[in-house]
């Protein structure tokens, strides 16, 4: 099972919801990819008007970084890109605010597929 550090962000006090975007999808996304060990990486941006609208978190960005291990997230962290990134981060996103939470993979289900794509196959 994979280990992952996954962040939920927001933008920095005077940059837009577009400016935040911007940079986090064309700058940060390219640094983030650079960390040593990672396996996996995705950012996701938090649809405040879906599913329940009005009680939807705070935060405007999800981004999942998947390890191997612990030990490989550990690793990846104190190296020299993760400096860079922390250092970008800093430009964009409300570092005050940021909730990190470490997650350790229980199991995966890998859904179904319909009927309409395994005719497309």
């Amino acid at each position: 099972m994979s280990y992952s550090l996954a962040f939920l962000t927001r933008p920095a006090p005077g940059i837009s919801y577009e400016e935040f975007f911007d940079h986090y999808t064309r700058i940060h996304r390219p640094l983030a990819e650079q960390l040593p060990e990672l396996l996996y990486y995705r950012q996701t941006r938090i649809d405040k008007s879906g599913y329940r609208g009005d009680d939807a978190i705070e935060y405007s960005a999800f981004s999942e970084y998947v390890f191997e291990s612990a030990g490989a997230a550990e690793r990846a962290w104190r190296s020299p890109e993760a400096k860079v990134l922390d250092q970008d981060a800093a430009l964009f996103m409300d570092g005050a605010s940021v909730l990190t939470m470490p997650l350790n993979e229980l199991g995966t289900y890998g859904g179904r597929r319909s009927a309409a794509g395994a005719e497309n196959e």
